[in-house]
């Protein structure tokens, strides 16, 4: 029986390289996105609506995700994740050479975020699940604090670089880090083949019609949506949230660099706990947490209790892709996971714009976050009690793992579906 120890050893280097690509990726222009808007509002005038780019980017991110999912599963990882990064390489470069017209900063950042999809989870995932079997939670998240770790790096450096160079020399910076990242990825990854094991593991999962037929499909997705809507949600409007309930802005600066830390220490616990048996009991307990660090802020916490509640809510944060790679492969198999993967990250991306429109349509119909915190803490209890009823494969009955789907999915996988 295969350990995480002995996958270890085989495969430490995709997980070197899938943490570099997402690093490296779509994923690192989101923590730095305002520092880039504000210096080329103060350059071009530009008003605040400019900034609807970004929500206007997320649906159609969840639109293409399923493209992207099935050309990946077509044509492999490496050759995804090197077109992608070259668009958005090229949509980098095309941003430093922006002349002011707002319409040409739409369309360059809505083609950066659509095409940027090949290098964010959908594609490095999809290597480290096929790769890891015993360890794929904790592999999972160790690959994901990639992103976690650009987002704490990333910003200080892209200010020195726009202090001293200005925003045309931080673009021109971010499509070398892109570029020169995922390079460093594929070369870490490598183009070795898993061994006949896992190639029938891969084999023996659903189609995408056939998890799509299948309850586990829409629970995980309601599920996603909804923690993805009461996290977000919450973390759009965090700073403006702490400060109304009595916090100094240096202060509430100080929380959000402990929700920072909160967020890259939960993705590595959570990812080995999925791995120790019950993984639906884990992640509802998770999100059960986070729910309760959410209420927290239903009063006026003093300085401990905050800090208890943002890391108790910053489990959830770090933790929902996560959730969503690691049930994927346990309740679909790895046959059609970029797919899979694609239709379950829509009901991510809109969660995300849900959950930011949400919060900012309540505050300014009530005059406070009262009501959008009461709505976080409803979503993840619901969201926790829906992982509870996924079937998942690899599940400890009487002390021994057996490989299983769902009575539904093991009808359903007799039948032949393209």
């Amino acid at each position: 029986m295969t350990t995480f120890k002995s996958e270890l050893r085989e495969g430490w280097r995709d997980i070197v390289g899938a943490g570099i690509g997402l690093g490296c990726g779509i994923g690192a222009y989101t923590p730095v996105s305002s520092l880039f808007f504000r210096a080329l509002e103060h350059e071009f005038n530009w008003s605040r609506a400019a900034a609807t780019a970004s929500l206007i980017a997320l649906p159609l991110t969840a639109a293409v995700l399923p493209i992207f999912g099935l050309v990946l599963d077509r044509i492999g990882v490496r050759r995804v994740a090197l077109a992608s990064a070259l668009a958005i390489t090229a949509c980098y470069l095309g941003l430093s050479f922006m002349t002011g017209a707002l319409l040409q900063f739409y369309i360059l950042i809505l083609l950066l975020n659509v095409l940027g999809a090949g290098t964010g989870p959908i594609t490095y995932t999809r290597q480290i699940a096929a790769r890891f079997q015993a360890g794929r939670g904790a592999a999972l998240a160790c690959a994901l604090v990639g992103i976690a770790g650009a987002g704490m790096v990333l910003p200080a450096v892209l200010y020195h670089t726009l202090s001293a160079g200005g925003w045309r020399a931080g673009y021109s910076l971010m499509a070398l880090l892109t570029l020169g990242g995922t390079v460093v990825a594929l070369v870490c990854i490598g183009n070795r083949k898993a061994d006949p094991g896992r190639s029938c593991l891969e084999e023996g999962g659903l189609s995408a019609l056939q998890a799509a037929g299948t309850s586990a499909f829409w629970c995980l997705g309601v599920a996603i949506f909804l923690v993805s809507a009461a996290t977000i949600g919450m973390v759009s409007q965090f700073q403006s949230l702490l400060i109304e309930k009595g916090f100094s802005p240096q202060r509430a600066a100080e929380l959000l660099s402990v929700l920072a830390a909160a967020v890259l220490i939960s993705r590595v616990i959570v990812g080995r706990t999925l791995d120790l048996g019950h993984p639906k009991q884990v992640a509802a307990a998770v999100l059960m947490l986070a729910a309760l660090g959410a209420a927290m802020w239903i009063g006026r916490p003093g300085t401990a209790g905050a800090i208890i509640g943002v890391l108790l809510f910053g489990f959830a944060i770090g933790a929902e892709l996560d959730l969503l790679s690691f049930f994927i492969a346990a309740c679909f198999g790895l046959r059609r996971y970029g797919v899979i993967y694609g239709w379950l990250g829509a009901f991510f991306y809109t969660g995300m714009a849900a959950g930011g429109l949400g919060y900012a349509v309540l505050h300014d119909r009530t005059g406070s976050y009262q009501f959008a915190i009461y709505g976080s803490v409803a979503l993840l209890v619901v969201s926790a009690g829906l992982f509870l009823t996924l079937k998942v494969r690899g599940t400890e009955e009487n002390g021994t793992k057996t490989q299983i789907f769902s009575s539904a999915n093991t009808a359903l996988n007799t039948k032949e579906s393209p």
